[in-house]
């Protein structure tokens, strides 16, 4: 079976889960964390892309099946122990520049909260990392007023390091130097060090229990991965799932579907 009709079989079965009351009797034992990296209209879909119109119709799937809030409310519960079950943040990667022209206005509209984990070293620069040197325009990224007007509006900023750099394959102290300048530039950017981190790359092979730990020294209070998965209604804040949302996702009925057969 090609992957056009897995997707569409995974959608129908969602949508008759949905119409049952499953998704909503599963859901509330669940804490869900999604990410998104790329939100634009001008690109091919791809494993990071996604068009505007789809973007806005899994964020009213959010709405309507989960208490969407801020990933810190999230961290802060299960830093205490307490239920986050029917939860879901939403996440953004990298810090691309449609995060800002397309992703904000669409999340504002609906009143949704996010958190935006952004690599600094890329911050108002041209750079093109390896994923994109074959495009034939480069999506380009988010400045620091821009980030800071994210701020302002009430969306969190998180920390994606610097460089964007594999934490296992490092030695320790390039870690500890990566994470530093990380915080440092976020800090002035914002005024205030930031407590959220995404690891890049976001495969369970990508971070190391060493590397690890050292993001806990650095000061922050939670380590998200992107390698799919949901969480327990109180979950350790150091090894948060999130489900990247990208091109094998055709509807949120599909991704629904997919969160009810992940065992928390």
């Amino acid at each position: 079976m090609n992957a056009p009709a897995k997707k569409k079989i995974k959608h129908l079965l969602g949508r008759a889960a949905d119409a049952l009351g499953i998704f909503a009797r599963d859901f509330s034992s669940k804490m869900v964390v999604v990410t998104f990296h790329r939100v634009n209209d001008w690109m091919e879909e791809d494993a990071i892309t996604c068009g505007s119109a789809k973007f806005e119709a899994f964020c009213q799937f959010f709405r309507e099946h989960f208490r969407v809030v801020r990933l810190s409310e999230q961290v802060a519960a299960s830093r205490e122990g307490r239920d986050m079950g029917g939860t879901l943040s939403i996440t953004f990667d990298d810090g691309y520049r449609d995060n800002f022209d397309v992703a904000a206005p669409i999340l504002r509209r609906l009143g949704l909260p996010a958190t935006f984990f952004v690599a600094t070293g890329f911050i108002g620069t041209q750079y093109a990392p390896p994923w994109d040197q074959h495009l034939p325009r480069q999506p380009g990224w988010m400045n620091q007023a821009q980030v800071r007007a994210l701020r302002d509006m009430g969306f969190e900023i998180g920390a994606h390091t610097d460089e964007h750099i594999d934490l296992a394959a490092k030695e320790p102290e390039a870690v500890r130097a990566e994470l530093e300048r990380c915080r440092t530039k976020l800090q002035e950017v914002l005024g205030s060090p930031p407590t959220l981190f995404a690891y890049p790359f976001g495969g369970r092979e990508n971070i190391s229990p060493a590397s690890l730990e050292l993001v806990r020294q650095a000061g922050f209070e939670c380590c998200l991965g992107a390698f799919g998965g949901v969480n327990p209604p109180v979950a350790d804040p150091f090894h948060l799932n999130r489900i990247s949302v990208g091109g094998w996702f055709a509807t949120p009925h599909q991704l629904g579907l997919e969160i009810l057969l992940r065992r928390a």
